[in-house]
């Protein structure tokens, strides 16, 4: 029995894989067709597989069908800095659509995932025909400067106590729910807002005494 049976729901329909990336929002069906024709769709990446290393060729632009895929680096002591995470239909290594080039950073998966993926030679081709698909993976780049902007700005300032409950409040926005599991360890949240371990496990514990949340293993209430 496939590992990744609990996340595979209904038929995989690789023209609305493609159309639903934020990278491709806009374009008509056509483009999106010729997309679809030269995309691979639903490998199958269990929980703590590597995607890519720093390093490794970047060959191919990836998009997230099913799970979560947290991107990284590795400071000058081996420990993890977490940069971002991929979703369902987030997109990553757009670069190696356009240039040679190697990874800065690991890619892994969070959770039992699915990736979607094109690569560079056959992007590259259809490049030359569709011109409009380099309007749009323009305005995707200044999408994700903006978004890196703005969580600086967000939680740079702040305590850790005040990061923790922004972390915990844009959660619940993204979620659309007050009850939610926590959609990371707590290991990966800690490195996600730059503290330790322990300051994140002191934090949760004055938020529910200072009673604005209720919490039991991963499943949070904000009250």
């Amino acid at each position: 029995m496939s590992i990744l049976k609990g996340i595979i729901m209904g038929n995989h329909s690789a023209f609305e894989c493609v159309r639903s990336a934020p990278i491709f929002v806009g374009l008509d069906d056509e483009t999106i067709q010729k997309l679809t024709t030269i995309s691979t769709h639903q490998e199958q990446f269990a929980a703590g597989s590597t995607i890519y290393t720093a390093g490794s060729e970047v060959d191919r632009l990836l998009v997230v069908d099913r799970g979560r895929i947290k991107i990284y680096r590795l400071d000058e002591n081996g420990q993890e800095q977490i940069l971002y995470f991929l979703d369902e239909h987030a997109v990553d290594s757009e670069a190696a659509l356009f240039t040679d080039a190697t990874h800065q950073n690991f890619a892994e998966t969070v959770e039992d995932s699915l990736v979607c993926s094109i690569r560079k030679s056959d992007f590259q081709d259809l490049l030359g025909k569709t011109p409009s698909l380099a309007v749009s993976i323009i305005n995707a780049f200044g999408n994700r400067l903006t978004d890196l902007e703005n969580r600086s700005a967000r939680y740079g300032t702040l305590t850790a106590h005040d990061r923790l409950a922004q972390y915990l409040e844009d959660a619940a926005g993204q979620i659309g729910s007050r009850y939610f599991k926590l959609p990371l360890s707590k290991r990966d949240l800690a490195n996600w807002l730059s503290i330790t371990p322990e300051t994140l496990s002191r934090q949760f514990a004055k938020l529910i005494q200072e009673e604005l949340i209720e919490m039991s293993g991963r499943m949070i209430r904000l009250l």
